[in-house]
């Protein structure tokens, strides 16, 4: 309170006057991706949708959410200038969605700003260099963090579900293998035998990373694995992959795509080619999306989603806020996949860690505290993974990275309706068994053949 003292004629005039309350400092969020990408730019969206839901309840600790957005133009120069430019906004968190090699130009930009600009680096991305450097150099990089999980961990249990799928629910026997071209791929096509040493702090541990590539692993599981090949990154020319796939017989065509390989041109090659009655089953992508049968013009019959359909209503609620989020989403035009749960999730780390910080004396700024919060508290309301799941501080192969989810796979079937076609008895899932046993339906899973006959 401010006391005036006013002259005024017979004597002095007393009035008070309310100051204002000090406006707390914002907590700067740069989100830094690609928006001329459709799937990029939805991701995007999902994050301001959670930033736009904790400013309405009261931000974080009292402090408002600010953000900004860069483009990243999908090169690794443009990104690092984004970078700079946000570091020097004042950007305490900075999401990056975009390729490994950026995610690694990023951290190394990183590290020389950090004295000077102290903040937490995000990325969704999934190659093995990220995590490793962070554990080999943790004191360099221990503002990186990875709020997904690694190839190699998702290898182990995400491909290795899918071929477990094909040979016990789709009953075949011979699979060709298909990779999109990148570095997140490596791990699938080499596989990893990597002994690391994780130096965080006082904390010293040595943690081994053993992996088989993809066709070892199809073999293990009694497949045969009658063609591999890479796919160049951008290309639109499938039907000499699909043919070669056909012609060495294979029953089941996996193909590790991504958000940059043209999913919809290669189903409908794939619906006119000779490998047409082969069962397709695609990775990342706008197969992730019902309109994806749109999109196809209705060639999609038949395809299978690897990592799911995330839009429909009635998904799997595999946390407490999965359908509230997918419901949110839609209500405002927007598509679900994958990414737009773990963006839309970071942010609710993020508030969960400063929180902690906060209500343990600290300031909501003091960043290496903040990263001590995100390693140690796990994400309690994402909309993907259960808390003992997302999770950022394991001394273990996920160090810096959540650990593996395996979502439940869908089919295209006729009229573009999709249905949850996983085996509860799947060893590999990670979803709680009472909803496995409840959603999954292995028994709706038919042939393409089968679909385009009209059965």
């Amino acid at each position: 309170m401010i006391v005036a003292i006013v002259a005024a004629v017979g004597g002095l005039s007393y009035a008070s006057i309310t100051a204002p309350a000090p406006v707390k400092e914002p907590i700067k969020i740069a989100l830094l991706y690609c928006p001329t990408i459709s799937a990029l730019k939805v991701q995007g969206e999902a994050a301001k949708l959670a930033i736009e839901e904790i400013n309405r309840a009261g931000g974080i600790a009292g402090h408002t959410i600010e953000y900004r957005e860069w483009d990243t133009q999908k090169k690794v120069d443009v990104a690092v200038a984004a970078y700079r430019e946000a570091l020097a906004w004042g950007a305490r968190f900075v999401i990056l969605e975009g390729v490994s090699e950026e995610m690694i130009a990023l951290m190394e930009e990183g590290a020389k700003l950090y004295p000077r600009y102290p903040h937490v680096l995000m990325y969704a991305g999934t190659a093995s260099t990220v995590t490793i450097k962070i554990m080999e150099e943790y004191d360099k990089y221990k503002f990186a963090f990875r709020i997904f999980d690694t190839d190699y961990a998702g290898i182990t249990y995400r491909w290795t579900a899918w071929l477990w799928e094909a040979k016990h629910t789709l009953g075949v026997n011979k699979v060709a293998l298909l990779f999109e071209e990148a570095a997140w791929n490596f791990v699938n096509r080499e596989g990893i035998n990597r002994t690391v040493t994780i130096k965080a702090g006082d904390v010293t541990k040595t943690v081994t990373i053993a992996v088989k590539p993809l066709r070892e692993i199809a073999k293990d599981l009694g497949l045969t694995v009658v063609y591999e090949a890479n796919i160049p990154v951008g290309t639109k020319e499938f039907i000499p992959f699909l043919e070669l796939a056909k012609a060495a017989g294979a029953e089941c065509i996996l193909v590790a795509s991504s958000w940059y390989t043209d999913t919809t041109t290669l189903v409908k090659q794939w619906a006119a080619s000779g490998a047409r009655d082969a069962y397709l089953i695609l990775n990342a992508g706008p197969n992730m999306w019902t309109t994806f049968w749109n999109l196809t013009g209705s060639a999609a019959l038949g395809v299978i989603s690897g990592l799911g359909v995330f839009d429909v209503p009635d998904y799997p609620p595999l946390t407490p806020y999965t359908r509230s989020h997918i419901k949110s989403m839609v209500d405002r035009g927007l598509p679900v996949d994958q990414g737009t749960h773990y963006y839309y999730s970071v942010i609710y780390h993020i508030k969960r860690a400063i929180e902690h910080v906060v209500e343990h004396g600290g300031s909501p700024f003091d960043i290496d505290a903040i990263i001590k919060a995100l390693e140690e508290q796990p994400c309690d309301r994402h909309t993907l993974l259960p808390p003992e799941l997302a999770v950022l501080g394991n001394l273990d192969e996920n160090f810096h990275s959540y650990r593996p989810l395996v979502p439940p796979m869908f089919q295209f079937q006729r009229n573009g309706e999709v249905v949850c076609i996983s085996n509860p008895d799947n060893p590999f899932y990670t979803v709680p068994d009472h909803i496995a046993k409840s959603c999954f339906h292995p028994e709706l899973v038919k042939s393409p053949a089968e679909l385009r006959a009209g059965s």
